[in-house]
């Protein structure tokens, strides 16, 4: 249970806070490629509490900049693209991809030097484009295969969810959670995933134990009773804000969960979805998403039709468990919207298999507290061999073997593969 200084310190983001200076220190995903193609339209982003507008040049360059012209205030996101820049509607002056005023047309006398206008470093890949806030010197965004990988093999979507986005990454490192709310009959399949989640793992809450890493936390599920015997998950916790959840059978791939406040009240979903031998289907899974999510970015499923929950489905024996579709991602934020816009974890009762939320809070608070002891966030990318420690497994294991004995394994062949 956190005391409400301690709630309070990890779920205001806005500049300033000390928590907003901590996922300032990272790059951080702020839109999907696909949403601003070359020569489409710019973008308005709330990331952190700051509105800015992200566009492509007349040469294809990105540029992310705020949002309301420092003229007179007046929403860029609607200007031209032109002229190497993003020109206001307004009195034309006209902005470059680094914030910097190149053209004041109604201006006899121009001070396109003197005008202030923040912005912000940005970058591609793994198909989101990204953004440091922070001060100093950038890191790099970390090589894991979702975002390097063969680009037919990956696909990237974002989703708004109306909630503080500390319940959305509470939500992905949640071990238990799978076993009740994502439930569905035996011998049915994940769309998304194509996995029989229940035969593979059984319908037992797992083992949950946790671990300190150099990118964050790394947590064991061990299941009992599925169809291969003893059935072990190692997910992890990533710096700042990210998740990297395994989607089936080892060696399929794992995806990259980045849970990225918009402000207080409301986060951006990042999905990295990421197959290790295959092309994903991303007809199949836009398709899906597309029945999915509406137009405004939010799930179709929202509190205000009460996630269209359907009893009948819960009772029927082909029914899910939780009577809200097939579609995980909207499972989940019936469960992390509904607790509030930011849950009062002062009230909270954490049981046994909360060991994994318990264990993040104390490193979130741990790795604020060495930044206002003025020392680097801890787990930034200074060197290739970031990864060096990183392990994502889901699969079977022999009768004799635990979490962190597999573990130790999967490290060894690593590093002798490489």
């Amino acid at each position: 249970m956190l005391t409400q200084a301690q709630n309070d310190l990890l779920t205001r983001t806005g500049p300033g806070t000390p928590c907003g200076e901590f996922l300032r220190s990272y790059w951080q995903p702020i839109a999907a490629s696909e949403e601003i193609p070359p020569g489409g339209d710019p973008l308005p982003i709330r990331i952190m509490s700051e509105d800015l507008v992200l566009f492509r040049d007349d040469k294809d360059r990105l540029g992310l900049i705020q949002r309301n012209c420092p003229h007179r205030g007046t929403d860029l996101s609607y200007g031209r693209i032109e002229d190497g820049g993003i020109r206001c509607l307004y009195h034309g002056w006209l902005f470059d991809v680094n914030g910097k005023c190149i053209d004041q047309p109604a201006e006899k006398r121009k001070f396109c030097d003197t005008v202030p206008m923040k912005s912000y470093p940005v970058q591609e890949k793994g198909g989101a484009i990204w953004t440091y806030m922070g001060k100093g010197e950038p890191p790099m965004i970390p090589d894991f295969q979702f975002l390097v990988g063969p680009e037919a093999n990956r696909q990237t979507f974002r989703t708004l969810q109306t909630c503080n986005w500390l319940q959305g990454l509470e939500s992905v490192i949640d071990p238990a959670h799978t076993t009740y709310l994502h439930r569905r009959p035996k011998g049915t399949r994940s769309i998304r995933s194509g996995n029989d989640v229940n035969a593979m793992r059984g319908t037992a809450p797992p083992e949950v134990t946790t671990e300190p890493t150099s990118f964050g936390m790394r947590i064991y599920a061990l299941h009992e009773g599925g169809s291969n015997g003893k059935y072990l998950r190692i997910n992890n916790y990533v710096y700042p804000c990210g998740a990297t959840p395994t989607t089936g059978n080892a060696g399929s791939g794992y995806q990259g969960r980045w849970y990225v406040p918009a402000d207080d009240g409301s986060h951006y979903y990042f999905e990295f979805i990421y197959k290790n031998a295959q092309p994903v289907d991303k007809d199949a899974l836009r398709k899906f998403r597309e029945e999915n999510v509406a137009p405004d970015m939010r799930h179709v499923r929202r509190a205000e039709n009460r996630y269209m929950q359907d009893r009948i489905e819960m009772k029927g024996p082909d029914g899910t468990f939780c009577g809200m579709g097939e579609y995980f991602p909207a499972q989940d934020a019936f469960a992390i919207e509904t607790q509030g816009v930011i849950r009062d974890r002062t009230t909270e009762n954490l049981g046994s298999t909360d060991i994994v939320i318990a264990s993040m809070f104390r490193t979130l608070l741990k790795a604020i507290q060495q930044m206002q002891d003025g020392k680097e966030a801890p787990g930034l990318v200074r060197d290739k061999n970031y990864l060096s420690d990183f392990v994502c497994f889901e699969g079977p294991i022999a009768e004799t073997e635990d979490g962190p004995s597999q573990c130790r394994k999967l490290l060894a062949a690593k590093t002798a593969a490489e």
